[in-house]
């Protein structure tokens, strides 16, 4: 087991329909390490889904795909715990207090998917937006600084009048197939902290084609003003300043975090802060890789733990 799959263990993803999009990103998903996911479908197995819903068999007519889903991953990776609910997620009637790490949403309805949107976005949850119809395919991430659902989607006044049907409009395997490993893929490097270019991005796949294109765009960067250095941080007495580890003669000033809680505590916050080590090297590993995924800036002190100590103490002075 790699590093990425012992820390992924401790991830809980939630995923939101468990058609094609569910069948092609959910066995690397856990194949990777993901310890744990909960599914949501009120669905029934039809003949018309075994085209592209390859996990499912002609013996599984009838039945609720998520508990499908469920049953099959449970065979195949015994190491994760999954969950299934077979209804679909009703966002005003959700009342769980579960903190899901992700979600995906792999809906075929767009009223549906502008509920969804909005309702993660609300709840600071990350988000992967992914759809297939006919020979084209999209995915997007929400979270943060990324792109918003009213980015995404736009203004729609009645999301049911411009609703497409997969039964009647077709969609190919290979599209579904190719746009649920892209999110799959997208994931894994979200949780393992790795760079996340398609932050502020929407994907687009042309089955025509073959081709992957990316329309990115970050709003709100523009309105980050510019850090040059960590005394410029310094000079605002409310930057968070985080230590990688455990000590008990921190200032009060600095909290003390593990390297899998880091992510989220930045999150949290949504601004400019320092992350600190004992010797300053995981420090700057750990902000290189996270100024990739946040619109803003990430500095380390890339030094022992007593001389940024010092120079704070020289701040406050």
């Amino acid at each position: 087991m790699t590093w990425d799959q012992d820390y992924l263990k401790e991830k809980h993803i939630l995923l939101i329909g468990c058609g094609g999009l569910a069948h092609a990103a959910l066995p690397y998903l856990l194949s990777s390490g993901i310890g744990k996911a909960t599914l949501f479908d009120g669905d029934l197995v039809e003949s018309s889904n075994l085209n592209r819903q390859h996990l499912f068999t002609p013996n599984d007519l009838g039945k609720n795909k998520a508990a499908v889903l469920k049953d099959y991953c449970s065979v195949h990776f015994p190491q994760s715990i999954i969950i299934s609910e077979e209804q679909m997620f009703e966002p005003k009637a959700e009342k769980r207090t579960t903190a899901f790490d992700l979600v995906f949403d792999f809906t075929d309805r767009l009223a549906t998917k502008l509920a969804l949107a909005n309702h993660f976005e609300k709840l600071r949850i990350p988000y992967f937006y992914a759809a297939a119809q006919m020979n084209a395919g999209s995915s997007a991430f929400i979270h943060l600084n990324s792109i918003t659902s009213e980015m995404l989607f736009g203004h729609v006044p009645d999301a049911s009048k411009v609703e497409r049907d997969c039964t009647l409009d077709g969609v190919w395997p290979t599209v579904v197939a190719s746009v649920g490993i892209h999110v799959a893929h997208q994931a894994l490097q979200f949780l393992t902290l790795s760079p996340c270019a398609f932050v502020g991005a929407i994907d687009y796949f042309d089955g025509i084609s073959g081709l992957w294109t990316r329309f990115h765009f970050n709003p709100k960067q523009e309105k980050i003003k510019p850090v040059s250095s960590i005394s410029d941080l310094l000079k605002d007495r409310s930057t968070p300043i985080f230590f990688l580890g455990e000590s008990d003669a921190l200032p009060a000033e600095i909290i003390a975090v593990t390297a899998s809680e880091l992510k989220d505590e930045i999150g949290k916050m949504n601004r400019p802060c320092i992350v600190l080590c004992e010797t300053g090297l995981r420090a700057k590993a750990a902000a290189e890789q996270l100024s990739k995924q946040f619109n803003f800036p990430i500095l380390s002190w890339n030094n022992n733990l007593d001389s940024f100590l010092n120079l704070l103490h020289e701040s406050d002075v």
